[in-house]
């Protein structure tokens, strides 16, 4: 992809949509209120009148909303006297949309190249601590591939808010501190507010960002298309270094440990850099493309390859311990379950594979009817993956054994991730939540654009990327 101008942008701009159901009984649907952060400004000044009228708008609209749920208690009491007073409440909320619609955008001014760099290191939304930005080491945050914590959520979910983008997000979201950092194809890292979905900062590289970051110590290391591994500062966005791989990252994520980060490429080499500065401490050629993530256990790093072979390696050296043979491509990353020793993943030979971590011995080994690109989670007494057979497993993570399959008519590139007894993944243009027992589904949400994105949960609210250029933001509402 070509290099795009960074652009300095301080963006603001709200949507809103309301959902208000036809029927006038009990039953009748809640205003579902979601705010969006996109366009821009051409000042802080503008952007701050901008946001004033935003907070008077927010304030209209709650205040609509407590009205009617005083008139929907009014008509239980009346039997449906209420009716009119319903419609007119309904018509004054279409008119709130309609204004808020028809606002005037501030349209920012064509930047220079002085826009340009101090862009870099003005951040939309400024974050004032370095407090909790860490604790997201690898993809899927952790050995289990269960990037899942907080209060426990129940669906239905809610669309809380919509963050729209330049380009797909195929990528997944890495939630620390607060905020969602998040690649799209539109060559940027996003920050955003967990809660609100406004932005907090963006950050340009030269390719498409499907790599999932990763954020440890107040720092964020994400790769790119363009070759370079990028450690940026997590409250601001602005780079601290970049090193240089000999290829493209592409899908593979850094994995940190200490003072190292970890990263795969397409050129077929393993990398590993100093966290500090990005010196290249070794590389190691697996004579093959690496789109799968690296994960670290016990100082040793495991990955598989398009070559079809899965590899443990020394941490410290890049020196293989020992390798296994699929029989197709391996570009599933790696689960694994510390109390039994066992490591998991998919190839697309159509199985899925449980090896012993220490030496690599086959322990079992389980078919599906199509490829395993979607990375395992593992949970409870259970390895739950999806499979481009259109179907989402719950496996037997101590024998093989298939306990159920769920199926969701589309091919699953999305890892699932296990909460509260739902998994929730993606699969063509759904977000599911599959009943994690009995692989029974609970719940569906339809976007215009596919999801290859894995979910990731935190502080009641699911962030999943979207083909439609969004990333989305769930929250769970107590019903």
């Amino acid at each position: 992809m070509q290099l795009r101008n960074f652009k300095f942008s301080f963006i603001l701009i709200l949507i809103f949509t309301g959902m208000l159901g036809c029927s006038q009984s009990d039953k009748e649907k809640e205003i579902n209120i979601q705010f969006n952060v996109a366009g821009s400004a051409k000042t802080k000044k503008q952007a701050e009148e901008q946001k004033k009228v935003i907070e008077a708008q927010k304030k209209q609209l709650e205040e609509l909303q407590a009205k009617l749920e005083q008139v929907k208690t009014a008509e239980k009491a009346s039997g449906g006297e209420s009716a009119k007073q319903l419609r007119a409440l309904r018509q004054q909320i279409a008119a709130v949309q309609k204004k808020i619609q028809s606002a005037p955008k501030v349209v920012a001014p064509s930047p220079d190249k002085k826009q340009e760099e101090k862009a870099d290191s003005v951040p939309a939304v400024e974050i004032k601590s370095d407090t909790n930005l860490t604790g997201w080491e690898m993809f899927g945050k952790n050995i289990r591939n269960c990037p899942s914590e907080g209060p426990p959520i129940t669906p239905p979910l809610d669309m809380q808010w919509k963050l729209r983008t330049a380009g797909q997000v195929a990528g997944s979201p890495a939630i620390a501190g607060g905020i969602v950092y998040i690649g799209s194809n539109d060559n940027k890292l996003y920050a955003v507010n967990l809660k609100d979905g406004r932005q907090v900062w963006e950050k340009t590289t030269a390719g498409a960002i499907t790599s999932s970051p990763a954020v440890v110590g107040g720092k964020v290391f994400v790769g790119s298309r363009d070759t370079y591994l990028y450690c940026l500062n997590a409250k601001n966005g602005k780079l601290i270094w970049r090193a240089l791989t000999g290829g493209e990252i592409h899908y593979s994520s850094p994995a940190v440990a200490a003072s190292m980060v970890v990263v795969g490429s397409m050129d077929g080499n393993l990398y590993a850099f100093n966290t500090a500065n990005g010196s290249k401490l070794w590389s190691k050629s697996l004579g093959s493309p690496i789109s799968s993530s690296p994960k670290i256990y016990n100082s040793t790093i495991y990955v598989g390859t398009s070559g079809k072979l899965f590899y443990a390696l020394d941490l410290t050296s890049g020196q293989p311990k020992w390798d296994f043979s699929a029989e197709n491509t391996i570009f599933s990353t790696a689960a694994i379950d510390d109390g039994l020793g066992l490591v998991y993943f998919g190839s697309d030979d159509r199985s899925v594979y449980a090896l012993k971590a220490s030496d690599g011995t086959l322990v079992w080994k389980c078919g599906t009817n199509g490829w395993v690109s979607s990375s395992p989670c593992v949970s409870g007494n259970f390895v739950f993956v999806g499979s481009n057979d259109g179907y989402v497993y719950g496996i037997n993570k101590k024998t093989g054994g298939i306990k159920w399959k769920c199926k969701v008519n589309a091919k699953v590139l999305s890892s699932p991730v296990e909460f509260n007894g739902m998994v929730y993944v993606g699969a063509g243009k759904n977000l599911y939540a599959i009943r994690a027992t009995d692989g029974k589904r609970r719940w569906k949400y339809t976007t215009v654009g596919k999801i290859d994105s894995s979910p990731a949960i935190s502080e009641g609210i699911l962030v999943v990327g979207c083909y439609d250029r969004s990333v989305y933001g769930f929250l769970y509402v107590p019903r």
